[in-house]
């Protein structure tokens, strides 16, 4: 199976591997100088690395080559979600949402918001796990938390969708999105929007979307939405 690891310092022809990589690399994994490693920078490179330095305090790998723009996908996916009260579900959420593809986060303060900060370290944490378990190359951006206002106002996807459990008719996400596109998705608190918040969200263009026929966390909704678009992207 194949092993990637993560590094953000990387040079023309070499890579120092974090003392957490390392100890992986070398304790866990029992690697030797000379074995071959694949690293991942978090924006979308992969490369193809020899073990060339042992000391888990500074462990360089030199670089054979590289495969930029390696989990490139043409579309992209912006899940804004009000976060739930636990921060455990929170990064249960992102942890899931890169596993399966996401490209954009924002954190949304609703009236009806449990939770009001994030913790952006254990969020990074988590994420880059992912997208090592994941394959893949690219971290999902992570915006802090904002009024739903600046996020409607701001959002510039074709795409634009709300779940909303208010409307019983509302069409399903798998059925009204187009392949191949930008979506943004608002995903509301446990105690969903108010009157005026939804008024205003279908006032920026936001379609209400059902995610399907069971009533969701709004944790397990946010994977359910990146799940959806990315099957319709297969």
């Amino acid at each position: 199976m194949d092993q990637f690891f993560y590094a953000s310092e990387i040079y023309d022809d070499k890579v120092i591997l974090p003392e957490e990589e390392a100890h992986h690399a070398l304790v866990v994994l029992r690697k030797h100088k000379g074995d071959p490693l694949q690293v991942v920078d978090g924006k979308g490179t992969l490369y193809n690395c020899i073990l060339d330095s042992v000391d888990p305090e500074n462990c360089n790998l030199h670089i054979i080559d590289k495969q930029e723009k390696y989990d490139a996908v043409k579309h992209y996916i912006h899940i804004g979600l009000s976060p739930p009260k636990s921060h455990d579900r929170v990064e249960w959420f992102v942890e899931k949402a890169t596993e399966i593809g996401v490209q954009e986060i924002t954190f949304i303060q609703t009236q009806h918001s449990e939770r009001v900060m994030i913790k952006p370290k254990r969020i990074l944490k988590r994420i880059i796990a992912s997208m090592k378990q994941s394959l893949k190359a690219t971290l999902p951006v992570i915006n802090d938390i904002i009024p739903l206002s600046e996020f409607i106002e701001a959002s510039e996807e074709e795409n634009k969708f709300v779940g909303y459990l208010g409307e019983e008719d509302s069409p399903l996400l798998s059925k009204i999105a187009n392949p191949g596109e930008r979506y943004s998705v608002l995903i509301g608190p446990e105690g969903d929007y108010s009157p005026n918040e939804i008024a205003e969200v279908k006032d920026f263009g936001f379609i209400p979307v059902s995610l399907g026929r069971s009533r969701l966390r709004t944790e397990t909704a946010g994977v359910a939405a990146c799940h959806i678009l990315n099957i319709i992207n297969e």
